[in-house]
Parts: structure tokens; sequence; C-alpha cells
């Protein structure tokens, strides 16, 4: 006999330089009584590979570039380690920005990293950009006496929700398809309570 059950689902969120997207969660009342047959399947917490799941966002970027009639970007691996350091940082001391809570942003974090970028198009140089994304593990977990039960994400869900979610959002987009940047880095991290943060940096 179920005897109480609830239901918490999270939420992905994504930043975008100079564009900032919240989402915010709504109460809807109490939840409803979920019936066992509902509850999603006990299963173990994923192993979910962060190069693995880099390559298939990176996959998915290119997609979106040559649908609309452009070059695909290379993988870049000095950006990769930057973007995966920032997202490694995020998921550390536990913030959602592109700005460190030294106020360092991405100019910085290239820098640091040895890397200089300087693409022209026409009169103008651009030094970068970067996107960044918040998803989770899970989609929803539910209690049922007391014992949670995870709809955990593939890779490939993960992968495909982050990418959407950027290509959603016109500040995400325009940096996705921007015609003069040539390669990118994506980096992913994981903390503790299952977020999911990745960061992507173009030049």
């Amino acid at each position: 006999m179920i005897t109480k059950s609830t239901i918490h689902i999270p939420l992905p969120i994504y930043i975008t330089l100079g564009v900032i997207l919240a989402i915010l969660s709504a109460s809807c009342g109490a939840p409803r009584p979920v019936r066992k047959e509902e509850a999603p399947p006990v299963r173990a917490r994923p192993a979910v590979r962060i190069d693995d799941l880099e390559k298939q966002i990176h996959a998915l970027i290119n997609r979106e570039r040559t649908q609309q009639g452009l070059s695909s970007l290379t993988g870049n691996e000095e950006l990769t380690r930057i973007a995966r350091k920032h997202s490694q940082d995020m998921a550390k001391r536990n913030y959602f920005s592109h700005q460190s809570p030294e106020g360092r942003g991405f100019s910085w974090r290239y820098a640091q990293g040895g890397y200089s970028c300087g693409v022209t198009a026409g009169d103008r140089i651009y030094m970068g950009a970067e996107n960044i994304f918040q998803n989770n593990l899970y989609d929803r977990v539910v209690y049922l006496n007391g014992v949670p039960r995870y709809d955990w994400n593939s890779a490939r869900k993960i992968a495909e929700t982050t990418v959407q979610g950027w290509m959603n959002s016109p500040g995400h987009r325009k940096n996705i398809l921007t015609p003069h940047w040539r390669s990118e880095g994506i980096g992913v991290a994981i903390s503790p309570d299952d977020k999911i943060y990745i960061t992507q940096n173009f030049c």
C-alpha cells in the first residue's frame, strides 16, 4: 500500500552572454497521488561519460549549423579544457553565471588558459563568445513511501535538450549560428546533486 508520494521535477537553466533567462517553477497546489504503475522503475544512477556527452553536444551543434548552410565547427581541445574548467568551477562552488564569484568572465578564462582568439570578419575582430546551460541527470523523482525513484536521462537526451534549449533562445542561437566562428569547445561537469553544467566557448 502506498502511504505517501511526492514528485520533484528539476528544471533546466540556460544563459548566454548578455542575456539571462531564468526558469522558475510555479506551485500548482499539492501533488496528486501517484499510482504505483506511474512511478519510474527503480534504476541505478547512470554512469554518464563526460567526454562522450561533450562530443554528442558538439555533433548536434554542427547539425544545426549545417542545416542553416553554415560550415561545421572544429572541436578545439584548448577551448574544451577552458570550458570544462568553468563548468567544474560552477559545479563545485554552486553558482551559475558567465561571471565567477570573483567577477571574472570568459575573456579572463581564455587568457588564463593561454588561449588567444581573434577572428576577423569585415572591419571587426571578434574575441570569442560563450554559452552556458544547466541541465539535470533526471527529469523527475517520485517518492513512494519515502523511497526515491528517479526518471534518469540518457546522455543522448541530455545532449538534445541542451542544444534545443540554446536554439530556442535568441541569444544562444545567435552565438551558435554566427558564421565567422571556426571552432568551439564544449565542457561538461556534474555536481553531487545531479545538476549538469555545460559551457560552450567559441572562436
